[in-house]
C-alpha cells in the first residue's frame, strides 16, 4: 500500500532551507539495481520521501557516495513504472539520499503532482 503526504515545510534557516525542490513523504516500493566490484547486484528498497530531483531510499546494504544506481518504482495513484538512474549523494546506516540523474520532464511534473 502506498502513503503519500506532503512533509512541512523546514523552519527557517535549517539545512533542508536549502533543498532545491518540495519533498513528499511516501511509502514507496523501489527496485535498486547496482553494480558492484563487476557484479550486478539487485535489491528490494523503500522511499520514504521524494521530489523532482530525488528521494530517500532504505536498502538493506550500505553503498558509499558517489555509486550509480537504477531505480524501478511506481509512484503512488500512477500507473506508469518509473525507471530512473541516480547517484548515492549521501548515506546514513540503510538510509541513503539519491539525485535522480536522467528523469524526464514528464517524470519530474508526475512527482510534483504527488
Amino acid at each position: 500500500m502506498f502513503a503519500l503526504d506532503s512533509v512541512p515545510a523546514p523552519e527557517p534557516g535549517a539545512k533542508d532551507d536549502l533543498r532545491r525542490w518540495q519533498r513528499h513523504a511516501a511509502s514507496i516500493p523501489v527496485e535498486v539495481t547496482v553494480f558492484l566490484n563487476g557484479a550486478r547486484a539487485n535489491y528490494r528498497g523503500e522511499a520514504s520521501d521524494i521530489s523532482r530531483g530525488g528521494m530517500r531510499l532504505f536498502v538493506p546494504r550500505e553503498l558509499d557516495s558517489g555509486t550509480s544506481v537504477t531505480l524501478e518504482f511506481v509512484i503512488p495513484y500512477q500507473a506508469l513504472k518509473f525507471n530512473i538512474c541516480g547517484v548515492i549523494r549521501n548515506r546514513s546506516g540503510f538510509n541513503h539520499g539519491v539525485e535522480f540523474i536522467n528523469a524526464t520532464p514528464d517524470q519530474q511534473q508526475m512527482i510534483e503532482r504527488t
